[in-house]
């Protein structure tokens, strides 16, 4: 039963990833950059202007510069039919590779952020996140300068390195779907590697690996291709040949894992170990895992709201309404007559209706001692007034007689 129902999500995975716009997720970006296409930002200097104006590294994706697609080496090939194998891989028609599909034209984009630094001084991003697949505006400052001769045919390109060191970005180009290989932990087994890491349940995603060891490059990077399996392949993989050179059974590998809860990416060292318990399928790694559509990352509500572009507001902002005590207005001099402005109204006040009544009453203003004893006389008058005109058997005291017994009929 449970694994019809892993097929069956893996089949509705795998169709609404395909669609170009039946996935809410990706909001519309299927659609761009040849079919899905963005510039992935890899890494974000500490205290730069992209860290300060909100990019966050291996979550973000520019889709769109100054409100248009990216500009790519090859647009035709955006009408291209593409499907997306269960390994991650991608399949485009007329062979088409996705090296082809997915390469950026640099040139015209050094270009025209080269012509932007000498007028806007300014240049806007459009930028999707993996968190939820919220879409924002970047808008980052500019400074002048002369563009010289780099080799920007390269995978990883370092845009701003050279002419915007203040930038602070990193970028490589990569397909949105690249976003959906995490894994989300389940459950830990107890005494196995994961349960002493204290990975957390349900709320930790495992989006990334690294070597343990100095110098080593095996296994660093982020998991972007591979499927499902390929954490598992990658583990494997890391522990027989760490295990192969040592004859340690315990073999430390660093993962990155992001906790949704408190919206962190850390490094967790996990020593993987084939003698950690006893019993059958209990892994090296010791815990169950998520893939797939239900187990993306979700959105962080409220970490995008003041600069985010979303279709319907699901939570509001609350705001803190004060009330002040108006105070008297000084007397207009003869030299300087003007004309009142009325006080902005405050908000979530419900507004005051004039009726005849209340437009006869005379308003009195906050500090204001003899208006205040002269309204209060003026209603005492209107008090007296109202008590003279009662008959006499209510104004003397009696009370009323009794109303007549009921009768009763037979």
């Amino acid at each position: 039963m449970f694994s019809l129902a892993k097929r069956l999500v893996d089949r509705f995975d795998g169709s609404a990833t395909d669609s170009k716009s039946g996935d809410s997720y990706f909001k519309g970006a299927l659609q761009l950059n040849n079919n899905g296409y963005g510039l992935r930002v890899v890494q974000v200097v500490p205290h730069s202007i992209a860290h300060q104006q909100g990019f966050e590294s291996w979550f973000d994706y520019i889709i769109r510069i100054n409100n248009h697609e990216l500009p790519m080496l090859n647009p035709s090939l955006s009408t291209f039919s593409y499907s997306i194998n269960e390994d991650g891989t991608i399949n485009y028609g007329n062979n088409a590779t996705s090296d082809q599909v997915g390469a950026v034209n640099y040139d015209l984009i050094l270009q025209e952020i080269s012509n932007i630094s000498k007028t806007d001084k300014q240049v806007v991003f459009d930028v999707w996140n993996a968190k939820g697949g919220i879409v924002r505006q970047i808008t980052l400052p500019l400074n002048e300068f002369k563009q010289s001769v780099n080799d920007h045919g390269k995978d990883t390109v370092k845009l701003f390195e050279n002419h915007f060191e203040e930038l602070g970005l990193t970028l490589q180009s990569q397909h949105l779907n690249s976003a959906t290989y995490v894994w989300r932990i389940l459950t830990t087994h107890q005494g196995s590697p994961a349960f002493s890491s204290q990975l957390i349940p349900y709320s930790d995603y495992i989006i990334g690996c690294d070597s343990a060891f100095p110098g080593d490059s095996q296994g660093k990077g982020l998991l972007t291709k591979g499927g499902e399996s390929l954490l598992s392949r990658t583990i494997l993989n890391y522990y027989n040949q760490h295990y192969a050179e040592s004859q340690e059974d315990n073999v430390p590998i660093t993962l990155y894992v992001y906790n949704h809860d408190y919206d962190i990416l850390r490094p967790v060292t996990v020593n993987l170990s084939r003698s950690w318990g006893t019993g059958q399928n209990r892994g090296i790694l010791g815990c169950d895992v998520g893939y797939g559509l239900i187990h993306r990352i979700p959105e962080v509500v409220g970490k995008f709201e003041s600069v985010s572009v979303v279709d319907d507001l699901l939570f509001e902002t609350n705001q803190n309404v004060s009330y002040e005590i108006p105070q008297t207005p000084p007397p207009p001099s003869s030299e300087n007559v003007i004309n009142p402005i009325a006080p902005p109204p405050i908000a979530g006040a419900i507004p005051h209706r004039a009726t005849a009544s209340s437009k006869k009453k005379k308003h009195v203003v906050a500090g204001d001692l003899g208006g205040l004893s002269d309204y209060m006389n003026e209603e005492l008058a209107k008090s007296k007034e109202l008590d003279s005109k009662l008959p006499s058997s209510q104004t003397n005291g009696a009370p009323p007689p009794p109303p007549p017994p009921p009768t009763s009929s037979k």
